[in-house]
């Protein structure tokens, strides 16, 4: 018997609620509906200097390829006069890895159009800075009167300060190298006695090193020392490695947290085997320091 128009459309009906119930159920079942995690195809452009950070980065790329997570990472490596910063902040990359905090917040001291807009994500490794000599065997062997090369850049000059303070050879108006403003301040006009009457030059950073066999003594940042070939063993005096305020941070854009492709790079720079990597290539100049600083 055929149905009437009203019992087919009652039918039809019937049918489409049950595909909706039955659709409703299946994504209660499912739980909450998860935020896309694709990787985007196109690589992530990262601004670093050579070595340390470089060499890190090619090395996440091959654990990359490895497990198959599609990372891609396009690595630009530092050119002289480029503020990496503006090249973040205006797009030309998608992050940077070449600063330590102090100089990532004494440059967004001077560039107030950076706030908010860029970001730390992770901490990576500290530099460890030193005090080397080719003239000197240890600190006891350097005279009264002697000069040192020092930072010519304030948020690398207290390192060195410190160091001496740490040593017993200086006192300062500040106890310890600690990440706070007044230890980040902290200058000539800072030390409250030198009794061995020290002097300092301000000098480049590569000069320092460059300059070393000629000099009487000079502070030396970790990766600089270890592209000039200087051993560690040689140092008079190394900075703590512990607590260290002078971590390297990856640094993007705020837009970009939430992008995959950083959060992946955050995890491969935090892992084991990136700390694995620092400890067995850098010889002691370099100290992984790893920390997420995105949720």
């Amino acid at each position: 018997m055929p149905q009437t128009p009203r019992a087919a459309r009652r039918k039809t009906l019937v049918a489409a609620f049950a595909i909706a119930t039955g659709m409703l159920a299946a994504s209660v079942l499912a739980g909450p509906a998860q935020a896309d995690t694709r990787v985007p195809g196109e690589p992530l452009r990262v601004y670093v200097t050579p070595t340390p950070q470089g060499d890190i980065l090619r090395y996440v790329q091959q654990l990359a390829d490895a497990d198959g997570s599609g990372l891609k990472l396009k690595v630009i490596e530092s050119s002289q006069g480029l503020d990496a910063n503006q090249l973040l902040l205006k797009g030309d990359v998608d992050a940077n890895l070449f600063q330590h905090r102090p100089y990532f917040n004494s440059w967004i001291a001077a560039h107030p159009e950076g706030k908010d807009k860029l970001v730390n994500a992770a901490t990576l490794l500290v530099n460890v800075f030193g005090l080397y000599s080719s003239k000197y065997r240890s600190l006891e062997d350097i005279p009264e009167g002697a000069s040192f090369l020092v930072p010519n850049e304030q948020t690398n000059l207290p390192r060195a300060l410190f160091i001496l303070q740490n040593e017993g050879l200086l006192r300062l108006s500040h106890p310890q190298s600690d990440g706070s403003a007044s230890a980040v301040a902290i200058d000539e006009k800072s030390i409250v006695a030198n009794p061995k009457h020290f002097k300092f030059i301000p000098t480049e950073t590569r000069l320092r090193a460059k300059s070393l066999p000629d000099v009487e003594a000079s502070f030396i940042n970790g990766d600089i020392a270890l592209t000039h070939d200087i051993s560690p063993e040689s140092a008079l005096a190394l900075e703590d490695k512990a607590n260290n305020p002078y971590a390297n941070v990856l640094t993007t854009r705020s837009e970009l947290v939430g992008d995959p492709r950083i959060r992946l790079l955050v995890d491969y720079l935090t892992g084991e085997k990136v700390a694995g990597f620092i400890d067995d290539n850098y010889r002691g100049f370099v100290a992984p320091v790893q920390q997420r600083l995105i949720p």
